[in-house]
């Protein structure tokens, strides 16, 4: 029997060449960021009853060599409860004195210091001339009693409500290396405090030092205003990451990006993969508060074409994106990408045209969504219900290794070793807290990926 393609593959490649199947990159002008779009099953083999396609949305900051950069709204967090006292808080103030040394003269910064009680050390102010006295201030902390978080990073944002604006970067930066025991606790409240503040204009990156700190609280209050986590197992890593959080906030092209997404009758969105919570219309919107230069925020939406619309539904998602210019502070629109599919029943034809490096990408997302579980399952003390999810994830992960180019095989690779020690961890009982922190971190990072 002839076989037959619904959608001829030389209409189909002609619309390729002609950019309607991917739509390409940017408009004339080079605009501070780019949008991509891109599909792991361009051609529906008609005769699998697989209905889903994943859509990979990149959006990327442009590289712009500009003079001028955002100003800086910069309030320090400091934990300098008990637990902090020797290489901790030595290694914390050596990063913050770093940081002053980068800030400019018209960069605002405050220092609030928390144990028991919480200080505000250093009132927000401009850095001016200044710099050499807030880094002796800063030299001569000491170490106090329990741990006040909430209270801390409340008072963090309360201090860049002095200078807060959208002509500046406005973010808290939390180091900790111990559990909230003072005042509101919960992972829930300390979340609902990010998104307060987000909800303001500010941001919280959180860094967590050794192995003591609760992770799930701290990716929580990261992730509710889309900022920054780290995981930071040996203080002497402190100084590349304060040097990395301020490469970032002082090169943001970027701010309120929405990417919308819209797809016809008779297909359905169902999630953005490796993200908490399914998607329930037929027009979702996904925010990121910045994007910086040369920067690289993925997202993979997992789209199921009806039954009674396949071989006759062609175009099957539009994605648009919008933003704002901070330093021009104007709003710019990115025009729609549309995406469409082909159909065939030649098996061997639509085999032949799937990327692989999508696909393993999203396998990738998709097992933070897995680990996370695994990790759900661990902390109720089923130990072998959690190694017994994880090694089947290794397994998933495999089989997507033996497909992948090369540069996703990296990645994959890197996944399964992750996979194996926190397998090995759970064979013996339990999942070790540097293990725990070790997945979250790995989930967090794939999650919210700033490549």
């Amino acid at each position: 029997m002839e076989r037959k393609h619904l959608f001829s593959l030389s209409g189909w490649l002609a619309l390729v060449s002609a950019g309607c199947l991917l739509v390409p990159g940017i408009s004339s002008g080079e605009p501070s960021v780019k949008l991509r779009t891109s599909l792991d099953r361009p051609l529906i083999d008609l005769n699998s009853e697989d209905r889903k396609v994943v859509i990979k949305i990149e959006v990327e900051g442009g590289k712009v060599d500009r003079q001028e950069r955002m100003p800086v709204n910069l309030a320090i967090v400091l934990d300098r409860s008990g637990s902090m006292s020797g290489s901790k808080l030595e290694q914390a103030k050596q990063a913050a004195c770093y940081l002053v040394d980068q800030l400019e003269p018209t960069d605002v910064i405050s220092l609030v210091l928390y144990d028991t009680e919480v200080q505000v050390a250093l009132p927000a102010g401009k850095v001016g001339k200044r710099a050499d006295k807030i880094q002796r201030m800063i030299r001569g902390i000491q170490t106090g009693g329990s741990t006040a978080l909430y209270g801390g990073v409340d008072t963090g944002g309360r201090e860049l409500e002095e200078f807060l604006c959208d002509e500046r970067v406005n973010r808290v930066m939390l180091l900790s290396d111990g559990i909230a025991n003072i005042g509101p606790s919960s992972n829930r409240e300390i979340a609902n405090l990010g998104n307060r503040l987000a909800r303001k204009g500010m941001s919280v990156t959180t860094i967590g030092l050794g192995d003591d700190y609760n992770e799930t609280l701290m990716t929580a209050l990261a992730e509710a205003s889309d900022a920054n986590y780290y995981y930071v197992a040996d203080v002497e890593e402190l100084p590349k990451v304060f040097e990395r959080e301020l490469g970032e906030l002082k090169s943001i092209v970027a701010r309120e990006i929405i990417i919308r997404i819209r797809c016809p009758k008779g297909v359905r969105p169902l999630r953005v993969l490796g993200r908490p919570g399914e998607l329930s219309k037929q027009e979702e919107s996904i925010v990121f508060a910045t994007l910086s230069s040369e920067q690289s925020r993925d997202l993979y939406l997992e789209c199921e074409i009806d039954p009674e619309v396949i071989g006759k539904v062609t175009e099957i998602a539009n994605v648009g994106a919008e933003y704002r210019d901070p330093l021009a502070d104007r709003r710019e629109t990115l025009g729609e990408r549309v995406i469409v599919v082909g159909y065939s029943e030649d098996s061997e034809l639509a085999a032949s045209v799937v990327d692989q490096g999508i696909v393993a990408e999203a396998e990738v997302s998709r097992n933070a969504e897995e680990v996370e579980r695994a990790i759900a399952l661990a902390d109720q003390g089923q130990a072998d219900a959690s190694r017994e999810h994880l090694a089947k994830q290794q397994e998933k992960l495999k089989s997507a290794y033996a497909m992948a180019p090369a540069a996703q095989q990296e990645v994959l690779e890197q996944e399964i070793e992750s996979l194996d020690e926190a397998v090995r961890d759970l064979e013996r009982g339990q999942l070790s807290k540097e293990q725990r922190k070790v997945l979250t971190n790995r989930t967090w990072e794939l999650r919210n990926a700033k490549k």
